[in-house]
């Protein structure tokens, strides 16, 4: 087992990312996924120099009650993972026996009480070492695509041209991915039927919105999880048109495998793969990583024929 080193010296920004960890008291194993969650809080805090944040993309529980959200703060007391700890909403988040809204506020309580940051949304931006972090979440129900409200999208916007002003990467975090990207809709299930509809697995009415926001700057790097796509590389974009992370001009697209659920369609479909996020003066780095074992996975060729993914600013 590894320690997380970054690849190079000096990073200015450096931290773990999983994704779907999905916490569950009615899973047929509670402590299975909590064990997941653990080992990647153990992974993280372990980091060399210190993680500047831990971040989950949502789906931390399998369903937003308050007997899910006690077993997650159970996993996060033992640990202190990172200088900063930030969590997006997922779809299954938002799913509970109220009314959305008393969701939406044990989603916000429950995010105070991990990260000590007080939220009054599921979205909302911070800038870690000086470098934006956007988060976008559902305001309703919508099953499993996003619902953005107006307010939402002008809200990005603004936000988005507020972190172009620092000429700094902007990074972007929502559960589900833009619209028909990472092999989507095709990916959405194990199992493809030829009636989906294009939007399936995807942000919804409201991605080639986002989509144009994004594109209007340079080097963003949006993060989703959602779809339980297992880790696939350039072999997979060669030979089946998609892969985990994806690069459309000055736009990166990173989507990650359940941390704790199956996954399906990728080159390595094993539970427990998230990605450390280095970042320098003159490049981003983005290494899939096996918080669960503690080491790196180096079996996925992700670009040219290296296990990373790395981009000059």
């Amino acid at each position: 087992m590894s320690a997380i080193k970054p690849l190079y010296e000096n990073p200015v920004l450096i931290g773990v990312i999983v994704s779907d960890t999905h916490i569950d008291i009615k899973h047929p194993f509670p402590w299975l996924p909590k064990f997941h969650l653990k080992r990647a809080l153990s992974d993280s805090e372990g980091c060399r120099p210190q993680a500047d944040f831990f971040t989950i993309v949502g789906d931390i529980t399998s369903r937003g009650s308050e007997e899910n959200w006690a077993l997650a703060r159970d996993c996060f007391k033992k640990y202190k993972p990172a200088k900063n700890m930030l969590l997006a909403i997922g779809n299954h988040d938002g799913w509970g026996d109220d009314d959305y809204s008393a969701v939406i506020n044990r989603f916000c309580r429950n995010m105070e009480q991990i990260t000590g940051m007080k939220r009054e949304k599921p979205w909302f931006s911070q800038y870690v070492n000086g470098y934006p972090f956007i988060f976008l979440g559902s305001d309703d129900d919508s099953g499993c695509e996003a619902s953005l409200s107006d307010e939402q999208v002008e809200w990005f916007a603004k936000e988005m041209e507020k972190a172009a002003g620092t000429e700094k990467p902007i990074f972007v975090f929502c559960h589900q991915s833009i619209n028909g990207k990472h092999g989507l809709p095709l990916t959405w299930d194990k199992d493809y039927t030829p009636d989906q509809d294009p939007m399936d697995g995807g942000l919804g009415v409201r991605s080639d919105e986002i989509e144009a926001i994004i594109k209007k700057y340079k080097n963003v790097y949006y993060f989703s999880g959602h779809s339980h796509m297992g880790l696939c590389g350039e072999n997979s974009k060669k030979e089946n048109g998609f892969a985990s992370i994806e690069q459309e001009g000055d736009t990166v697209l990173i989507n990650f495998p359940s941390l704790a659920c199956g996954n399906h369609h990728g080159e390595n479909n094993e539970f427990g793969i998230g990605v450390v996020l280095e970042v320098y003066e003159n490049k981003v780095v983005i290494r899939p990583r096996s918080v669960l074992r503690h080491k790196w996975v180096e079996s996925v060729a992700i670009q040219n024929g290296k296990p990373y993914f790395e981009k000059t600013l």
